[in-house]
């Protein structure tokens, strides 16, 4: 029974099934062996897709090496003669066109055509590979690598990419059934959770006239977090503005290009603790607890989603399009939020929750900038026209993550070439914040003094981030990727005939270069600090390290245990009291925290604590006076000596 045509089955029309009905229904999912799904029957009830699934692979695994050559050999070749005279399963077929087999140029087909006739005559079998996880680019790379693998490696890896296809047939035909309520009845838990915790009450806060008591400048995952963390607090007088429309706020549906986020998928971070707002109680309420069980990493998309899904459920107050441009101290603790339309907000506090870029603005090579024209080359974080760029030669510059990120971005999309160069000799392999997150250093680092905060950055940014392998193996699979190792570019030209880039080891032509170079960190770039940049105190004003100076670590303010920044001189202080920076500049003060996930649940609680706390001291005086004040009796009973 193939599913394109039929309603989905659910589980309980499957355990319900006898074996030839079974057998029947859900054959299809191995290429024209419904053995395998036979003999999986008895394993049944299935609790889940999962379940099911996983019941069909260990009958496939258990069987003779006979039987799993004869699966191997159901399949068809990969735009081959079955392709050709229409001869292939109906799964074959949508699949196969879903991958564009269907409409090949006749160097494809020619290439694959080639590579078919290599595999079958090594191998004595077609080359199997899951199409609906690959493109027709990454697919001829398979195959010209897999030609050098032995006999039994080839069957195992058949079967590993059997195993891919029948799950993705099954989950088709199968319909998971929503957990009890869904979404829906997740979000009246956390509304039921709010009230447990009596997170609704009333503000303690004095309210003031024409007053915001926290303006939180962006509306990312750090600005939805500190919102929710000074609602918990009932600090209720607050504004998140945001400069992008809604649902854009952040990196994941602009300018980020990864597949998943890179961070493990149990690390939390903005739910303060109450598991219904968890990332995984989200994920269940519409996949169910297999559904988390096969995910490995986090969509971006779907973390994107969830961000919405939490903005949304606990009501935080965000303004959309709405550029902050400067930031104006009044008195202090009283500063004008200006906006770009003209408007001006007056806010007791000020968060910065204005991510990687937050402190500076990203980095483009100044000998980059001026030889070449703006149509020549974009930054990672720019919005790329990816779709101009088909067939083009691309050169990315810099080693990092985002670098991989964008290769294999463009080459999905049909670029001809996307050459990486990288100064460094080698691409690192150790990835710090793995130690970093295990190790107590998010939740403590705080606490180190001075010297081993700079030592530990200083080592941080020289070892750099690796490419996730799932990302750099996807690049690699396209022929269009190179690798440049130890190629920092020493010019670049614009010609007639493109761009010309100049390495140690030669001269290279490309229609469009990427620079994946970084951000720098200057108060003084940002125009909503720029009037204050003077005020704000630095790395390199407080802290004379033993070995060598790090320019990067000396740019970062030197900031407060609560994210808080500190001034040069007395009167700098009065200025800057209420301003906060939750965003990548606090890195060298409090680790990874404001824009890192790993480390936002141990820094979210620090920032709330210092802001209302501010807010509880401004108003010490009166709050004492209060206090001296307060008389309102409790205790009103009598007693009453007759009465006894």
């Amino acid at each position: 029974m193939s599913p394109s045509t039929t309603t989905p089955l659910t589980l309980a029309d499957i355990n319900a099934m006898d074996e030839e009905a079974f057998t029947a229904a859900l054959g299809f999912a191995f290429e024209l062996s419904p053995w395998v799904v036979r003999a999986a029957h008895g394993q049944g009830p299935f609790a889940g897709r999962e379940t099911l699934h996983a019941a069909m692979m260990a009958a496939l695994e258990a069987a003779a090496r006979a039987d799993k050559l004869r699966l191997i050999r159901a399949h068809p070749e990969l735009a081959g003669k079955a392709a050709i005279a229409g001869a292939l399963t109906a799964e074959s077929a949508r699949e196969q066109a879903g991958a564009g087999l269907d409409r090949l140029t006749p160097a494809q087909f020619e290439r694959f055509h080639a590579l078919n006739a290599a595999y079958g005559q090594r191998f004595g079998f077609p080359f199997i590979i899951c199409v609906r996880l690959n493109d027709k680019t990454s697919i001829l790379a398979a195959m010209q690598a897999r030609l050098a693998n032995d006999e039994d490696a080839e069957i195992a890896e058949a079967i590993a990419q059997i195993g891919l296809i029948s799950r993705l047939r099954l989950f088709d035909a199968v319909a998971e059934p929503i957990p009890a309520g869904g979404l829906p009845a997740l979000e009246a838990a956390v509304r039921r959770d709010l009230v447990l915790l009596d997170l609704g009450g009333p503000s303690w806060v004095r309210p003031r006239e024409g007053v915001i008591d926290v303006v939180i400048v962006g509306g990312g995952q750090s600005g939805l977090g500190c919102a929710f963390g000074l609602m918990r607090e009932k600090v209720r007088n607050i504004l998140v503005l945001d400069e992008n429309t809604a649902g854009l706020e952040g990196p994941w549906a602009t300018y980020a290009r990864m597949l998943t986020l890179r961070t493990p998928k149990s690390l939390t971070a903005i739910d303060f603790g109450l598991p219904n707002l968890t990332f995984r109680a989200w994920w269940e309420a519409q996949h169910g607890e297999a559904g988390w069980a096969a995910l490995d990493k986090i969509p971006r998309g779907a973390w994107m989603a969830y961000l919405r899904w939490f903005r949304a459920v606990l009501e935080i107050p965000v303004r959309n399009d709405a550029k902050v441009t400067r930031i104006i101290p009044i008195e202090p603790g009283l500063f004008e939020v200006e906006l770009a339309a003209g408007e001006r907000l007056k806010a007791r506090k000020v968060v910065l929750a204005t991510g990687i870029q937050g402190g500076g603005e990203w980095h483009a090579p100044t000998f980059i900038t001026k030889a070449l024209a703006p149509s020549r080359w974009a930054h990672t974080s720019q919005d790329i026209d990816f779709e101009a760029l088909r067939g083009k030669r691309v050169a990315i510059l810099g080693g990092g993550a985002s670098a991989f990120d964008n290769a294999q971005h463009g080459l999905k999309a049909g670029v001809g070439l996307m050459h990486v160069f990288v100064r460094r000799e080698a691409l690192p392999s150790v990835n710090p914040i793995r130690f970093m997150e295990a190790s107590g250093f998010s939740r403590h680092f705080a606490q180190f003094d001075d010297a081993d905060k700079y030592a530990v950055i200083d080592s941080f940014l020289d070892r750099n981030q690796p490419p996730t392998n799932d990302t750099f193996t996807r690049a690699a699979a396209y022929p269009g990727f190179a690798l440049h190792l130890g190629s920092p570019w020493l010019k670049v030209e614009d010609t007639a005939h493109g761009v010309v880039v100049t390495t140690p080891k030669g001269r290279f032509d490309y229609d469009f270069l990427i620079l994946s170079t970084g951000l720098k960190t200057d108060a003084a770039l940002r125009p909503e600090l720029a009037g204050l940049a003077e005020d704000i105190v630095l790395w390199r004003d407080r802290h004379q390290p033993n070995g060598r100076r790090n320019p990067l670590i000396d740019a970062h303010p030197y900031l407060g245990p609560g994210f808080e920044f500190q001034a040069r001189t007395s009167q700098g202080a009065l200025r800057l009291r209420g301003l906060f920076a939750f965003n990548y500049s606090a890195l060298a003060s409090l680790g990874l925290s404001a824009s890192a996930l790993s480390g936002m649940k141990f820094a979210l609680p620090k920032l709330t604590h210092a802001v209302t706390g501010q807010l509880f001291l401004d108003d010490r005086d009166a709050v004492l006076d209060d206090f001296y004040a307060y008389d309102a009796p409790e205790f009103v009973s009598d007693w009453s000596p007759e009465a006894t």
